[in-house]
């Protein structure tokens, strides 16, 4: 929670300021009732007119005083939590970006998502309390007790009587709520969740008539959910009707004592005094009121704090090592490589070995779940091999940064991704500061310019996000495009022409060859005709590179390549 709170002290000078325009509007507060005081007793009680008007002004004066530094305070404060709130949301989103896919699955994207929004703001809510309320309440109170001192010793003992029943009140309430805040938070990530795989999943949903199921699993997180709510706030409830119960309490004692004590002569009090001290009295309960909200707010604020905590604490892709000016000839090695998914039973890919020379174009074919897109992976440094080495140029992945190989490599990825813009900024994605001529090749080259001509607006042309305004096809082929303009010296399709027509794809295929003419090219596949043209086909199964050579050697000796050609094309050579 330190850590976090760390975040406000580019505001110390702002902060300073709020706080000084709030203390002096609390001063003023605490002077009025002195004024009202000296009004009631010297000029009401003597029928002074000109002493009533001239404080009545005094009071206007200070009110106006007070009311001008409440804004400015308050403007301050707003700013302040604004900045805090958007340098803590910067700070999660650039952590989330820097994390590994372990720590990502682990925490959960629903449960990233609400780290940077509904646990952002309860600690927004907590940075105002510091910028403001943190000043009022001890001014208010120290200040009040004080002054009504002053007036009548006696009559303020009474108010003191009552702060100690407040506060441990508060305490008992603060122990209590703390563990249902934390319980509401994790059903408000499973509602997060279960609403995405909803959202994305609507019409597998639909085709299989599970509405009713995905209900009941959404009612049931948040009635938890509410019901966590509900408790910790009727707790917190408590507070103001007993706070408002013992404030209505003592001015009715000290009315009465201060009444008896003016009717016997015992003292020197008076209306005036009487009437100031009941004013302390409710400013001193407000004060109180303010800090046993603050102090059973801390433990959601802890619960909040603890939840960004995790993901600022995650360790992240360790990348320490300097970018290197350096461009890679497009030789690859894979060194007896193995790799396991925390938690997996088995290695995705076990004892992986081959070598790819500059300029070869390789094709990497096996059924689902036969390790390919881990391969993809380990390549771009997604992740990093348990055992083995993924050599570029004679370097391992371990001495080299994860810019240099990504910026090395061009890829296209299993599933499209498509973001909200043009699709000429989506385009510009691989190489940004691209000419309009660069774009239009890259389009020409990836079969997508027919589509892109037949919009009235080109390539400006807005996309929804995740090219929800896409089909399939044109998703994979902009996605291509965006690969293509990057003119890296290796080139990596995984699945990529999987949504596309053979003849779309034959095109493609043959300008992509031009394109990437004595370039490495790695292509992802589970269709032979994609792979059959290849210099070299690798065959995956269960993890294994289980052979590799030309179409016609595998046909001949690999039973499993043989297998998943008769599949595709009924055996027929």
């Amino acid at each position: 929670m330190k850590k976090i709170f760390e975040n406000l002290l580019p505001y110390k000078s702002s902060i300073l300021v709020a706080l000084l325009l709030m203390t002096a509007a609390t001063v003023c507060d605490l002077m009025l009732p002195t004024i009202m005081s000296d009004i009631v007793d010297k000029g009401i009680y003597l029928s002074d007119m000109e002493y009533i008007k001239k404080n009545c002004l005094y009071m206007f004066i200070v009110a106006l005083i007070g009311l001008v530094t409440v804004i400015f305070g308050r403007k301050y404060t707003s700013e302040i939590v604004a900045g805090f709130c958007c340098d803590l949301r910067r700070m999660v989103f650039r952590k989330v970006s820097t994390m590994t896919f372990g720590e990502m699955n682990e925490l959960g994207t629903a449960a990233l998502i609400t780290r940077s929004t509904h646990d952002t703001e309860t600690l927004g809510w907590i940075a105002s309390i510091f910028c403001g309320n943190i000043i009022t309440i001890p001014v208010l109170f120290i200040g009040g007790v004080f002054l009504s001192f002053r007036k009548d010793a006696l009559l303020s003992l009474i108010l003191l009587l009552f702060v100690p029943i407040v506060f441990a009140v508060v305490i008992l309430i603060g122990r209590k709520i703390e563990p249902l805040w934390r319980i509401a938070d994790e059903f408000i990530d499973k509602q997060n969740d279960i609403m995405r795989e909803r959202l994305r999943g609507i019409r597998v949903i639909r085709a299989f008539d599970k509405e009713e199921h995905e209900h009941e699993r959404i009612s049931e997180a948040t009635w938890k959910m509410a019901m966590n709510i509900i408790k910790s706030n009727v707790s917190m409830g408590v507070i103001a009707p007993l706070a408002l119960f013992l404030l209505n309490f003592s001015v009715v004692l000290i009315v009465y004592i201060g009444a008896v004590r003016m009717e016997n002569g015992t003292s020197a009090v008076s209306a005036g005094d009487i009437f100031a001290v009941i004013q302390y009295v409710t400013l001193v309960m407000t004060s109180i009121m303010n800090a046993a909200f603050v102090i059973v707010m801390i433990p959601h604020a802890k619960v909040a704090a603890g939840r960004i905590g995790e993901v600022i604490s995650a360790k992240g892709i360790d990348d320490q090592i300097p970018e290197e000016p350096l461009e890679f000839s497009g030789d690859v090695v894979f060194d007896n490589v193995t790799f396991k998914y925390d938690g997996a039973s088995e290695p995705a890919v076990s004892n992986i070995s081959f070598h790819i020379a500059p300029g070869q174009k390789v094709s990497v074919i096996g059924g689902t779940g036969s390790g390919k897109s881990t391969l993809v992976s380990l390549m771009l440094c997604f992740r990093m091999p348990t055992e083995g080495k993924v050599i570029y140029d004679g370097r391992t992945t371990e001495t080299l940064s994860h810019k240099t190989v990504r910026r090395n490599i061009s890829c296209v990825l299993q599933n499209s991704s498509i973001y909200s813009g043009t699709i000429k900024d989506n385009i510009l994605m691989g190489k940004p500061g691209a000419a309009d001529d660069e774009i239009a090749e890259a389009a020409e080259i990836a079969e997508f310019s027919d589509f892109v001509n037949g919009l009235d607006d080109g390539f400006e042309h807005e996309l929804n996000q995740s090219g929800k305004n896409l089909s399939g096809g044109q998703k994979q082929r902009l996605s291509i495009a965006r690969a293509v303009i990057k003119n890296a010296p290796i080139y990596i399709f995984d699945d990529s022409f999987s949504a596309l027509d053979f003849l779309t794809e034959s095109k493609l295929r043959t300008k992509l060859s031009k394109k990437a003419a004595g370039k490495t090219q790695i292509i992802i596949t589970q269709r032979v005709t994609s792979a059959m043209n290849s210099d070299i086909i690798l065959v995956m199964d269960n993890g294994k590179l289980v052979d590799s050579g030309k179409h016609a050697e595998l046909l001949e000796r690999c039973g499993i390549y043989r297998e998943i050609y008769a599949s595709q094309t009924g055996g027929a050579k």
